[in-house]
């Protein structure tokens, strides 16, 4: 099948936008996604308006423009699939009705229309989720025997219709995300799904759908590896290069993120899921949308900093499909807040320990008071025996007198050797003991280190 009905470009005559154009005056809802959060679902809300009153020319009329034209929305979220996504479901909760009503209508486009891949599309991805509807949310052991059937009946019609739909003149990037989802619901074997994806991206290299789709494919719970997710990531985008590949990959992490505990056991990385919200923003400007995606996934790195810029961008432009609740949302604005005031302190105070140290009575100094902290560096490894001690930085204020006026640390995780050390160190703080010479000025700040995990060797810097 991919060999024969895999898509290739075609030229096909371009329509004239002002016939077919949608405005957000059309609806009388806003189509800005670059201030307005719902700007996409209001897009699709009016595509689906037009579905209802049986426009179909110009709904393909709209469809072959943003095609051709990769239409864009502010953000750089493509128009096309906004478009499906109008298309693609009966709204909200359908019944069966809803679902039967849909299906005879897009049929009612086809055979209107039948050089119409929009429709063609539409009619498959429909029944895609018609089985993924009878399939239901749960595990696989919760599937009734009838919910099996109807996903197998429902994901080979929408199979045979998108084989069909390849024949068309006209190409659609979309037809390869519909394929995806129908591959996704068949389980088709790794090579396939990886074959496919290849000649997607010979189609539109940076159609990002497909790329999301894929990883979602092979997250752990469809039966992924570990670290496959982060591996295919990484490839894909350093394969694309430059800023569209640090783009995909901003687009495909904010997909894959739930919230979730199992987030982080993806493995992807914070810094180039940064990097490439940065390449969005220079390439298609600022989108609250884009924001909220940054903001969600600032919260599950735990980078207070960098959620609370995306926060206060925000705005009441808060996302509900990210955040399911308003009371969610503030409450995590008001955490970056309070957690950004901390590591801003936690900054002024680490800069005031690079500053003495680079000074040569700093040096002295931290020579002497290495002595110190050392010896209950090997008392608490006597104690623990030789256990791993982990990794861990501490801040220390001293005195001046000597005394431990202040401490806060950051330990890996929770280690026998930490809490010995962090133990001796607190009983010498509440006791206000001298336990270090007088340094060279009140209110001494020393970072420091456990170099290494296996040995109480450590240094200061």
């Amino acid at each position: 099948m991919l060999a024969t009905c895999g898509l290739v470009s075609a030229e096909v005559p371009k329509p004239k936008t002002s016939e077919c154009a949608l405005t957000g005056d059309d609806a009388g809802s806003s189509f800005d996604a670059s201030v307005d959060i719902h700007a996409l679902s209001n897009y699709s809300k009016a595509i689906y308006a037009l579905f209802q009153a049986r426009q179909f020319g110009q709904l393909d009329c709209i469809a072959d423009s943003a095609r051709m034209g990769k239409e864009t929305f502010a953000g750089g979220m493509w128009k096309i699939h906004a478009i499906y996504a109008g298309l693609g479901t009966p709204p909200l909760h359908p019944t069966e009705q809803d679902w039967l009503a849909h299906i005879a209508l897009l049929q009612r486009w086809v055979a209107a229309r039948p050089e119409s891949i929009t429709a063609r599309i539409a009619l498959a991805t429909t029944y895609a989720n018609y089985g993924a509807d009878a399939r239901g949310k749960g595990m696989a052991d919760t599937v009734s025997e009838s919910g099996w059937k109807l996903l197998a009946e429902r994901s080979a019609k929408a199979r045979q219709i998108l084989e069909k739909a390849s024949t068309l003149r006209a190409k659609d990037p979309e037809w390869y995300v519909a394929m995806q989802q129908v591959a996704l619901l068949q389980q088709w074997e790794p090579a396939e799904k990886q074959a496919l994806l290849e000649q997607a991206s010979k189609f539109e290299p940076t159609y990002y759908y497909y790329y999301r789709m894929y990883g979602f494919s092979i997250l752990p719970k469809w039966g992924g590896e570990d670290g496959e997710v982060a591996d295919f990531l990484q490839k894909t985008a350093d394969k694309i290069g430059g800023d569209a590949g640090d783009e995909v990959y901003f687009r495909v992490a904010g997909y894959l993120f739930c919230g979730c505990a199992s987030d982080l056991e993806l493995k992807l990385s914070w810094p180039r899921i940064q990097k490439g919200f940065d390449a969005v923003e220079k390439q298609y400007g600022p989108a609250p949308a884009n924001l909220n995606q940054l903001a969600h996934m600032a919260v599950t790195f735990n980078d207070p900093v960098v959620a609370g810029k995306a926060f206060a961008r925000i705005g009441d432009q808060w996302d509900k499909e990210t955040w399911e609740t308003s009371e969610n949302y503030e409450s995590y604005k008001e955490w970056a807040k309070q957690a950004g005031l901390i590591v801003a302190k936690k900054q002024v105070v680490e800069d005031s320990a690079e500053a003495n140290v680079r000074t040569a009575e700093g040096r002295r100094y931290n020579a002497a008071f290495d002595e110190v902290i050392h010896t209950w560096v090997r008392q608490c490894m006597e104690e623990i025996g030789g256990a791993d001690p982990g990794k861990f930085e501490l801040l220390i204020k001293v005195g001046k007198d000597g005394t431990i006026a202040e401490m806060n640390g950051s330990p890996a995780s929770s280690f026998p050797f930490t809490n010995c050390l962090g133990s001796k160190m607190n009983n010498f703080r509440a006791s206000e003991k001298v336990v270090f010479p007088p340094p060279p000025q009140p209110d001494y700040w020393v970072l420091y280190h456990l170099k290494t995990e296996n040995s109480p060797s450590a240094a200061l810097k």
